[in-house]
């Protein structure tokens, strides 16, 4: 076991374990991000859900440590069933330069997740990442408007507060 899975192992999906200590070691030097990618996928749900936030924690500090690992979550985005790890998948995604296609494909897959999936979290970034690449790209920008009225219609209270967020990023009526 690598020495990035034991400090990310045990406990609850729902604690950061040492996660905290790892996100510290990786923003000095993130030469063991690797790792940390890789085990997005892992078996035991504990060490996924933890690796995607370390990723996107570090991703805070340093977006452009996100760029290597491009290729690997779009290649990996279906591979990608765990809510925790849906979470923060998007919140990664918003910080590459995608091209065209590379953004619509991310594009289709967030929202799929965010209309889907029965996670209000993985709603609520997922909306907002695609509405960070539709305000970039008309075509998207015209699909996406429908499908955020309609979450603002018919979803939960934080999907609405977020809907209404995103409507006034984008300067558009709900």
């Amino acid at each position: 076991m690598s020495e990035i899975k034991e400090m990310l192992s045990g406990g609850t999906r729902t604690s950061v374990g040492n996660s905290d200590q790892v996100i510290a070691a990786l923003v000095a030097d993130s030469s063991g991000l690797d790792d940390v990618y890789r085990l997005f996928l892992d078996d035991d749900p504990v060490v996924a859900m933890r690796s995607s936030y370390v990723a996107m924690r570090v991703a805070e500090q340093k977006p452009e440590s996100v760029k290597p690992f491009a290729a690997d979550l779009l290649r990996n985005l279906e591979l990608y069933t765990q809510q925790e790890v849906r979470w923060h998948v998007p919140q990664l995604l918003v910080h590459l330069d995608l091209s065209k296609d590379q953004k619509r494909r991310a594009y289709d897959v967030v929202m799929t997740w965010a209309e889907t999936d029965k996670s209000k979290i993985v709603g609520y970034y997922g909306f907002q990442a695609a509405a960070d690449f539709a305000q970039t790209d008309g075509e998207l920008l015209e699909d996406f408007i429908p499908r955020i009225r309609k979450a603002n219609e018919s979803g939960s209270k934080s999907i609405q507060s977020r809907c209404k967020k995103i409507a006034k990023q984008l300067g558009i009526s709900l």
